[in-house]
């Protein structure tokens, strides 16, 4: 009950989020408006604003929605409905797909690209747009936020040869229509980039930097699902591994599961042989740039690039 309360409570702050950015946002050419004029079902439905941001409106014909927010819009076509067409007129514009604002998806995923901003603006909305992830992924999603000044229609907080038009990477393309072209903790906490991220090597500077687990995320931790910006560059990087070497049956590297114990990471590489010590155990860890050796129990979990070395018996 009380978990049921915080994913609630949780999903309330999200939602808030989001209906604060759509009172604020200024509408632009591409994007798409769901109007809704009560009691008046031929003017209620989708409309796209043009090029020249104008939207075609029943009656009205041809109104100016760029350079609006919702809420000006609503005012707007209220006093030019209620300009001798329609009495006490109630209006309601949300905003369907947000064409001007843009993520940049790149990594493991089968349809690398750009992708427009929609409604929902989650990452496990993201998540269903990309087409699935790829056989490489790895255990974590990392989100890149550039500067509070460079983020919007600036462009990605990576080169753009990495956030090419959707399908376009190596990644084998879904039979899904391509959309539209034109980065352990409870919370998804924004970290400084420190030398870059393995196959993000450059990054704008100041740019935030959230590390977000595939495990939780698709489990439905709402702490995990965060609202993605304009700018946003949403990274899935390749598996990590976990290197097991001594005395062990089958020596090398293996794919790092979240989760994943020193006694598992032992059993995939066969287990200890008959001359090898499994209980002295040893984990080489990298930490903060510097080389940690120490003696791993079986029940520990193992990082991403851990290297086991299981010892020879001394007799």
């Amino acid at each position: 009950m009380r978990a049921l309360a915080c994913f609630a409570v949780s999903g309330l702050v999200v939602g808030a989020a989001a209906l604060c950015f759509a009172a604020d946002y200024e509408i632009g050419p591409g994007d798409v408006l769901k109007v809704v004029v009560l009691g008046q079902a031929e003017m209620t439905g989708s409309f796209t604003v043009g090029p020249d941001g104008l939207v075609g409106f029943p009656i009205l014909g041809k109104v100016k929605a760029s350079e609006n927010t919702t809420l000006e819009l609503e005012r707007k076509l209220t006093i030019l409905l209620a300009d001798g067409m329609l009495k006490r007129p109630q209006v309601t514009v949300t905003v369907a797909d947000y064409c001007r604002q843009k993520v940049f998806v790149t990594g493991e995923v089968l349809r690398p690209g750009q992708y427009p901003l929609k409604s929902d603006r989650t990452l496990l909305a993201l998540l269903g747009d990309v087409g699935g992830l790829g056989p490489n992924a790895g255990h974590e999603v990392i989100v890149v936020r550039p500067p509070a000044g460079n983020a919007g229609l600036g462009g990605p907080a990576v080169p753009l040869s990495l956030t090419d038009a959707p399908g376009s990477g190596s990644a084998p393309a879904s039979g899904a229509p391509a959309p539209e072209t034109t980065s352990t903790t409870t919370e998804a906490v924004p970290a400084a980039p420190a030398g870059g991220i393995p196959g993000l090597p450059f990054l704008a500077p100041a740019s935030e930097v959230f590390h977000i687990s595939l495990l939780e995320l698709q489990s439905g931790n709402p702490e995990k699902n965060i609202a993605l910006r304009a700018g946003d560059t949403v990274y899935f990087p390749k598996a990590a591994q976990v290197y097991v070497m001594g005395s062990v049956a089958r020596p090398g590297p293996y794919r790092y599961q979240e989760g994943m114990t020193v006694m598992q990471a032992l059993t995939l590489a066969g287990g200890a042989t008959e001359r090898g010590s499994g209980g002295r155990t040893k984990v080489i860890r990298i930490v903060d740039g510097k080389k940690i050796e120490r003696k791993a129990k079986a029940t520990e979990l193992v990082l991403p690039d851990d290297t086991l070395v299981v010892p020879e018996r001394f007799f």
